[in-house]
């Protein structure tokens, strides 16, 4: 079984890389550029959302050589084989990649996240109850929003 740790990593100043620019990334993309617009969008077809926000767009199939200089990696097309050989590629040049939904394949894992000002909360169920994680966020997002004096 796998275990992540929950941790907070620094990523001014550190390049994040996306393979995969279509509604499967969409969802992990949001929840990164509240943090970072040092992103990089690597796809064959890019999602119109993404245009104009001051990303990297790379409009192409992935290569290996896609990852030179980055920090995280998410591997995010609708194709599982590309997903395994991002993984296998950034494995053996020491980069963490996120799988999206496939916490086997991960070394990293997002949490369902709450951020307001300079305070985030995040929760995690371990990647095994996505849908538990995002209602717990929820819950404690209306706590907060109840609580206006925080």
């Amino acid at each position: 079984m796998r275990v992540f740790l929950p941790v907070n990593i620094r990523i001014d100043n550190r390049k994040i890389l996306f393979v995969g620019g279509g509604n499967i990334a969409m969802h992990k993309i949001r929840t990164v550029e509240r943090y970072t617009r040092n992103i990089t969008i690597v796809a064959p077809e890019i999602h119109d959302e993404l245009q104009g926000k001051g990303f990297d767009l790379v409009s192409k199939e992935y290569e290996e050589s896609d990852l030179d200089g980055f920090f995280l990696v998410f591997a995010s097309t609708n194709n599982m084989e590309v997903n395994r050989r991002i993984k296998e590629d950034a494995e053996t040049r020491g980069i963490m990649v996120n799988v999206v939904d496939n916490r086997e394949l991960s070394d990293f894992i997002s949490p369902a996240v709450f951020k307001q000002g300079e305070m985030t909360v995040a929760v995690s169920s371990n990647g095994m109850n996505v849908k538990k994680s995002v209602a717990w966020r929820n819950r404690i997002r209306e706590m907060f929003q109840e609580e206006r004096e925080w």
